[in-house]
């Protein structure tokens, strides 16, 4: 296994996280926070009063972000699952809410379908798209998608619906991100090769477990900047041994994450669109990781800053609502140790002989 980053994918990131820390700053959040946040859960129908960062989707898509990650039958990079998640993983460090994921999904979907031309426009940023794998009603980005995207792992097809054609109402996720309930007729169907389905449904796990990974290193960062200004009986909290023992923790946390969640994207690069025992087996640990991980680092960020960690005028609360919803989207730490258990029980241990 090689975790070697090449050139391009390090430039890209290089890239999305100079974007981030310019134009993703505590005040824009705020900003938004006011459209759709704590007290304002009415809003959030539209573009203009979602939550949605939509001056830095827009410098994402002039930059080329979403279409370097597209199939490169449509002109992208090829930096594989691995590059996704190095992407998302910035995506998470300033908690940039785009739908660089779900465009990113929905042109590998709709090329795989032979619908070219709508994964282009998707790839291009031309249109917001929305995925969902049709096991629960809830979709990102749905209130402000122009094509709404559905796989049927069961039949290996996938439907296709322009926004107008279906209803969405609007849902208050943990984190006030955008999300709906989608109801409405399920568009145009169209059959997708091999294990498509399930390959899309494994790619979005590592992109949520890469977003984490970002998440709540950035959080364990600035937690432990406040250890270290924040004083008490004379001296920085961080210099007390129960503090420090927490931030070591979180940094044994944080590289769990990191490593589970490269050796899942490469796993699924790897598998050739097939995905057998072994990349199932590295999704799953790399969302075990992601929740149990996710879970102790918001619990760690905002016990270290006290009270100052659930304070609304303060960014730390940000983080702990992120990861919380995290681990949510993931379904839990105790739902993953049941995916790989079933892996185990019917294949035994994929990585006996690995590399």
């Amino acid at each position: 296994m090689d975790f070697h980053i090449d050139d391009s994918t390090r430039e890209l990131c290089t890239l999305v996280r100079d974007m981030g820390q310019r134009l993703v700053t505590d005040d824009s959040l705020r900003e938004l926070d006011a459209r759709f946040g704590p007290g304002t859960e009415a809003g959030g129908t539209d573009r203009s009063t979602a939550r949605f960062h939509a001056r830095f989707w827009d410098e994402l898509v002039r930059a080329g972000v979403p279409a370097a990650l597209a199939p490169e039958r449509l002109g992208g990079a090829g930096l594989g699952v691995v590059g996704e998640a190095l992407v998302m993983r910035e995506l998470g460090r300033v908690l940039a809410p785009v739908p660089l994921s779900a465009a990113v999904r929905a042109s590998w979907l709709l090329e795989a379908a032979g619908l070219t031309d709508r994964a282009t426009a998707v790839a291009e940023g031309r249109e917001i798209a929305a995925v969902s794998d049709g096991n629960a009603p809830e979709v990102d980005w749905a209130p402000i998608a122009d094509v709404l995207v559905q796989t049927s792992p069961e039949n290996g097809q996938v439907d296709v619906s322009d926004r107008a054609e279906v209803t969405v109402e609007r849902t208050v996720p943990v984190d006030f991100s955008c999300a709906g309930l989608v109801t409405g007729p399920a568009g145009e169907s169209v059959a997708l090769p091999g294990a498509a389905a399930e390959s899309d449904a494994l790619r979005r796990r590592v992109h949520l477990s890469a977003h984490q990974w970002g998440v709540i290193e950035a959080a364990l960062e600035r937690t432990a900047a406040y250890a270290s200004t924040r004083h008490q009986f004379g001296r920085p909290i961080g210099s007390f041994q129960a503090v420090a023992a927490r931030l070591a923790d979180g940094s044994i946390d944080v590289d769990a994450v990191r490593l589970s969640t490269l050796r899942a994207a490469y796993e699924l690069d790897s598998c050739g669109g097939e995905p057998g025992a072994t990349t199932r087996a590295a999704v799953a640990s790399a969302h075990f990781w992601a929740c149990d991980a996710g879970h102790r680092l918001a619990h760690t960020a905002v016990h270290v800053h006290g009270g100052v960690g659930l304070d609304r005028s303060e960014p730390a609360h940000r983080y702990f609502l992120a990861a919380k919803a995290g681990e949510f989207r993931l379904g839990g730490a105790t739902r993953q140790l049941i995916d790989l258990g079933a892996v185990l029980a019917t294949h035994g241990d994929p990585w006996e002989y690995s590399a």
